[in-house]
């Protein structure tokens, strides 16, 4: 609330100003764009340090790519101008969903695992060991 609030204020002060607003309306985009491209990342990072992509769903997956896919073709097929700022800023955003991609590939959905016992990759009879199994030898 005060976010918008804010955002209201800022608007109605500066708009008045078309050099000011110029300069104000370029930051709060530029900011939202690369808001937006680093979503990703915090996902990514929790997929490598569990080594697994439990419970992130493949349509989640699969709609971001696509959406990306759709979003890089406008981008460089449009009639219209489309500043480069939206370009990067969507590559970008393409590349952690493609290497989210890569993670969900490589990880699948199998068990992460635990803090402590990256080391122990252990398996019998075709299935991992949990971690009373591997206590009790």
């Amino acid at each position: 609330l005060y976010l918008f609030l804010t955002l209201v204020c800022l608007e109605l002060v500066l708009s008045p100003v078309p050099s000011l607003y110029a300069t104000y309306s370029a930051a709060i985009g530029i900011m939202g764009l690369s808001i937006e491209a680093t979503l990703p990342i915090p996902q990514i990072l929790s997929n490598f340090r569990a080594r697994s992509v439990k419970g992130f769903r493949v349509s989640v997956l699969a709609s971001w790519i696509a959406g990306d896919i759709m979003k890089m073709f406008w981008f460089f097929t449009a009639t219209s101008e489309i500043p480069w700022t939206f370009k990067l800023c969507g590559m970008f955003q393409m590349c952690c969903d493609l290497f989210l991609g890569g993670q969900y590939w490589v990880y699948g959905e199998g068990e992460p695992v635990l803090k402590g016992h990256h080391d122990i990759g252990m398996r019998m009879n075709g299935h991992a060991l949990n971690e009373k199994e591997i206590r009790l030898g």
